[in-house]
């Protein structure tokens, strides 16, 4: 059969003795071997994936690629009873990833056939043994998207990353290990925020794993460092409990979440090699300590106007600058309010807690007692509206009556 006859091949379902058949085809067809039928050895799972390594399948072209994969993929799950098609998988997933990711030179079309074998792996029966195959696949997906610069298409995938290494059903070290890989990977494409949306996935896995110390003072200076990043309430979580951290990583953490500009001037000055040596960008941080703390003080006055003058000084910048760094914090959603120009002051209706602890619920109860008795306060005069409305109502019905008499 020529390539050109080869490359029409329709790759249907069917009984694993056509399904081989057809694949034995195509590949006799890719190595030019003249033998009549381009059987396989015994038609065996092994032989099929045997006879489909060393580039054969990986070298297809983009157009077939995923085509034959699947094919090979049905032939190794229909070669045995049904209950045991993902363990069957599983075995030949190193064989099949590594030829793959070694020979094919689409990034694209090989993701493709990586993404396909990690779904049949979800989807087949197989126990434990799908689960590491899958966290195999997925590195594999990993390795062959940042070779292809093709890592972009994972960002989606990185906000459940945790929840997708759960289901893989292997110990935390092993999934610390894929998640480790992963944070590089983005790194070294320049992807810092979801790097350290992985580094909170790596720490909820155990405070204690052997590089959570190392991970969280990580987490720590980049969380500090990206200026779209806000939530410290959740890098404190992450890292709490987690032993070893550096000293002045933990001491920058406690500016972020209790501290406020000033402070954070005074602890910048008193660290600043320390920051340094950790890779802490001290302008950046900075400005984050700004944000933090318009917030922080919109959250201490809400429904309250704040001078702009206030402002100003909490953050150590010029009166005319507020208004811009008010814009910024309101992108950075973490409050909402009003600038009143002529007045000069800022009126927060809504603002973000770093973090939410007691006495955070302190205030709040001081709030809804305060907005209780303000109802309680309001309750007559709406009584004595609705008593007058009813009144006024009863006279126009009364002027409005006619009487006719005969």
């Amino acid at each position: 059969m020529s390539s050109s006859v080869a490359q029409n091949i329709l790759f249907v379902d069917g009984e694993a003795s056509s399904q081989v058949s057809e694949l034995a085809r195509f590949v006799g067809a890719q190595t030019g071997d003249g033998t009549a039928e381009f059987a396989f050895a015994d038609g065996s799972a092994a032989a099929v994936v045997q006879g489909c390594l060393g580039g054969v399948l990986a070298s297809a072209g983009e157009e077939k690629l995923e085509a034959v994969y699947n094919q090979l993929f049905a032939v190794v799950a229909l070669d045995g009873p049904a209950e045991t098609a993902g363990a069957r998988l599983a075995l030949h997933t190193d064989a099949i990833v590594g030829d793959l990711a070694l020979h094919c030179t689409s990034a694209a079309a090989a993701l493709h056939v990586l993404n396909n074998l990690y779904n049949v792996l979800a989807s087949v029966a197989g126990g434990a043994a799908t689960g590491a195959a899958r966290a195999r696949v997925f590195e594999a997906i990993v390795a062959v998207a940042a070779r292809g610069g093709q890592l972009g298409s994972l960002v989606p995938l990185v906000g459940r990353v945790a929840a997708l290494a759960g289901e893989w059903g292997v110990g935390a070290a092993r999934q610390t290990q894929v998640l480790m890989g992963l944070r590089q990977a983005l790194d070294a494409a320049g992807l810092a925020n979801e790097a350290y949306a992985v580094e909170l996935a790596v720490l909820q896995l155990g405070a204690d794993a052997p590089e959570a110390a190392q991970v969280a003072g990580a987490a720590i200076v980049r969380f500090a460092n990206l200026a779209a990043v806000c939530d410290v309430d959740a890098l404190a979580s992450a890292v709490a409990g987690v032993q070893g951290v550096d000293a002045a990583a933990t001491g920058l953490l406690e500016t972020l979440v209790s501290g406020d500009y000033a402070q954070w001037t005074a602890f910048a000055a008193a660290q600043g090699p320390a920051l340094a040596r950790l890779g802490v960008d001290a302008e950046r941080a900075g400005d984050k300590m700004r944000l933090l703390t318009v917030a922080a003080l919109a959250a201490a006055n809400l429904g309250q106007p704040v001078s702009l003058a206030r402002v100003a000084a909490a953050i150590g910048v010029a009166e005319e600058d507020v208004e811009m760094w008010v814009i910024d914090v309101i992108r950075a959603g973490l409050m909402q309010g009003k600038m009143n120009q002529v007045a000069r002051s800022l009126l927060p209706t809504r603002s973000t807690y770093r973090v939410f602890g007691a006495e955070q619920w302190a205030q709040l109860r001081v709030r809804l007692a305060a907005w209780h008795q303000s109802l309680g306060d309001l309750q007559p005069v709406i009584s004595n509206a609705k008593l007058v409305a009813q009144q006024q109502a009863q006279q126009m019905a009364g002027q409005a009556r006619v009487t006719i008499k005969e």
